[in-house]
């Protein structure tokens, strides 16, 4: 998905002025990268997955801090996993009105009404939802 979602919003001022200003410059850098790794696995990440890619102790002091959650084995980053959300459902419906847009458009086109492309486009349609 990070294809289609590739980025994220983080706002200066949250950064400057937020909890994450009372941390080290280690722990701030783990924390941005603790967010673009779980971003980049579509908000699904293992604590042991992001021990790997981060400090044992850098993520302990997230999660102590609070910036980081962990439920069972699962790292959960809140203000991330709101924006995956929201964008991936502004995603499909865009791919869904585009997807009738070009519906529309092949019915309203008479140079493609009942000819072979027309079949196969909308077999691709019908086949390839995601």
């Amino acid at each position: 998905m990070s294809k289609e979602l590739p980025y994220f919003k983080a706002y200066p001022s949250q950064w400057l002025g937020g909890d994450i200003m009372y941390l080290s410059k280690e722990d701030k850098g783990s924390f941005i990268d603790a967010c673009f790794h779980y971003w980049n696995k579509d908000c699904q990440m293992t604590y042991t997955k992001m021990s790997r890619r981060i400090s044992k102790e850098s993520l302990d002091v997230l999660i102590d801090e609070g910036m980081i959650e962990k439920k069972d084995n699962q790292i959960i980053i809140k203000f991330l996993d709101t924006q995956h959300k929201e964008r991936k459902e502004q995603y499909i419906k865009r791919v869904e009105a585009a997807k009738k847009s070009k519906k529309k458009t092949l019915f309203s086109d008479p140079t493609h009404k009942n000819t072979n492309s027309l079949n196969k486009f909308l077999s691709t349609i019908n086949n390839g939802n995601t």
